[in-house]
């Protein structure tokens, strides 16, 4: 990696303390540092920071040795890493009038890279519209944020990820389902995500409990649990 970068970031760092993701611009091209600190989450939905960190270098780079659906990391340290700049999140693209015309095609893109990335059997933890990115000038799909590894079901972590993607979807609360169809018709033109899609409507079967108190919660408004209720029902009709 180039020095001066290397320079230039140890400077944003030493200027944003508490920053735990920092922009940065280097001879016209953007990257971001992700630092080894706490974001403040709950122990409950995240590992421990260290453990967070290595976890998600350790899958970016196993990802990456398959297709190439993890952020690009440039150079890594004990403290931190340097990746570039992925493009704009599936959640921005899906609300800014600029990317109308490529909306259609960046929700494909994201089906297709989700199916194969479980092709290879593995597993993203969280693909949450904020956590994949479109780059517009190359038509490529990021998946970011690779630290979440805590598992609170018995359940294919595969079928989790499509449950938990497409209930990011419904807790925008679109007026249609388009983006959805899309994003999933192109995941099922990958052979052999059909399996995965027969294991979520299973996850959803083996846990009738739960589901039936996110329908009787569904009355207080929270859009987490609605957003449940909607996925579930997608998921039935697929």
């Amino acid at each position: 990696m180039d020095t001066v970068l290397q320079i230039l970031a140890e400077k944003k760092i030493n200027a944003c303390p508490n920053q735990r993701i920092i922009p940065i611009e280097y001879d016209e091209k953007a990257y971001y540092i992700k630092r080894k600190i706490s974001n403040g989450r709950n122990a409950l939905i995240k590992q421990n920071t260290a453990a967070s960190f290595w976890c998600e270098a350790y899958k970016i780079m196993m990802v990456n040795q398959y297709f190439p659906l993890a952020p690009h990391i440039i150079f890594m340290s004990d403290d931190y890493f340097i990746m570039d700049a992925a493009g704009k999140t599936l959640q921005h693209i899906a609300k800014e009038p600029e990317y109308t015309f490529i909306r259609n095609n960046a929700f494909a893109k994201a089906g297709e890279a989700l199916a194969l990335l479980h092709s290879t059997g593995l597993h993203h933890g969280r693909p949450a519209l904020h956590d994949i990115a479109y780059k517009r000038e190359t038509n490529t799909i990021t998946l970011l944020d690779w630290e979440n590894e805590r598992h609170f079901f018995s359940v294919d972590m595969k079928a989790l990820d499509i449950f938990l993607f497409i209930h990011s979807c419904f807790r925008e609360e679109w007026s249609t389902t388009q983006l959805i169809d899309i994003a999933v018709t192109a995941y099922l033109s990958v052979k052999g995500s059909a399996e995965q899609i027969m294991n979520v409507k299973q996850f959803v079967r083996h846990h009738a409990i739960l589901f039936q108190l996110c329908r009787e919660l569904a009355s207080f408004g929270w859009i987490n649990v609605t957003a449940v209720n909607w996925t579930r029902n997608y998921i039935e009709k697929i």
